[in-house]
């Protein structure tokens, strides 16, 4: 995987052999999957949108890892909470995992606008919570446990630990783009916003 600084035509470029784009698409897939609401025939999408359906707290501990309750010492604070929220914040996720699966079945070099970009992090983001929850680790401090064992990890989690590491490089790396982005965007120290000499 090669992430580089985009041109005049586009903002950042990523390229993939063809097992790095499969693997991708199968993880955002996944997630995406662990996402998707069960179909509920009954239930108004109206009455959904608005928050007056009732919403299960999510038993999956990679999807409650997504959709966390908003306090966790207050149930019915929480279960008011994600009534109000979680179907917005679930489209919001799936918004961005769509367009980054949108974006991989493209041949060649992969070409991002800025907003590409942001929806990359952000799906890259959620999944490698999803393989954290998968690890079973929530502290830096679980992380390096895990690291000082890795040796004797089992091809599962070792595979899971190294995809992990993989989603976090390409994270930074695309953080990386758009914070140079910005760096390049901001005006010189002192700058008159006119362009025109202050006099001093």
């Amino acid at each position: 995987m090669k992430i580089v600084a985009g041109t005049s035509s586009y903002f950042a470029g990523i390229d993939l052999d063809p097992g790095e784009k499969h693997f991708l698409t199968t993880l955002f897939s996944d997630v995406a999957k662990l996402l998707t609401p069960e179909d509920d025939g009954d239930v108004d999408p109206f009455e959904r949108l608005v928050g007056m359906v009732d919403v299960d707290r999510p038993v999956d501990p990679a999807l409650l890892r997504l959709l966390p309750d908003a306090d966790s010492e207050d149930p019915e604070r929480s279960r008011e909470f994600r009534r109000h929220t979680e179907f917005d914040l679930r489209e919001q996720k799936l918004a961005n995992l769509r367009i980054v699966l949108h974006s991989l079945e493209s041949t060649g070099r992969i070409k991002l606008t800025q907003d590409q970009v942001l929806a990359w992090t952000k799906a890259l983001t959620d999944t490698r919570l999803v393989l954290a929850s998968r690890l079973e680790v929530t502290t830096e401090a679980d992380f390096e446990e895990l690291y000082a064992e890795e040796d004797t990890l089992d091809e599962q989690r070792s595979t899971m630990l190294t995809l992990y590491d993989f989603l976090t490089w390409a994270q930074e790396r695309l953080t990386g783009v758009l914070m140079d982005a910005l760096d390049d965007e901001e005006p010189a120290a002192g700058a008159d916003d006119s362009g025109e000499d202050d006099g001093s």
